[in-house]
């Protein structure tokens, strides 16, 4: 089932209306995700079709996708990110870029050390 399906299934299931935004905010989410966007840069896209959605909007959605396990938050250079990848991984983040890295070993490792479960580590590039 593609992401897009389990988020209209998670919306119904919260007793959420698929209005025409909301299923444009699913749609740029979904084809975004991967790069793990700012929700500034989602509103940004959702609002090229739909100019007045308000930032409010948007972040009810996330948390609703957020609270049925769709997608994570997470913030880098001082904006919240998407994280669509629900899966334990790394990401490798070098300036604005956020790259998946699933390794299981490194993963299983860090939870070992750390003695918790965790979604994602963030593991950031030195400039030289």
């Amino acid at each position: 089932m593609r992401w897009s399906e389990k988020a209209v299934e998670a919306i119904r299931e919260r007793g959420g209306k698929l209005t025409p935004q909301r299923l444009k905010i699913l749609k740029v989410i979904e084809e975004l995700g991967p790069r793990h966007p700012s929700l500034k840069e989602v509103l940004e896209r959702v609002r090229e079709e739909f100019p007045t959605v308000s930032f409010s909007t948007l972040y009810s959605n996330v948390l609703i996708l957020r609270d049925a396990g769709l997608l994570h938050i997470f913030y880098h250079d001082g904006e919240a990110r998407i994280e669509v990848n629900t899966v334990p991984h790394l990401n490798i983040v070098e300036g604005s870029e956020v790259i998946d890295v699933e390794d299981d070993e490194v993963v299983r490792l860090i939870e070992r050390r750390v003695g918790k479960k965790v979604l994602f580590i963030n593991a950031y590039v030195v400039r030289e």
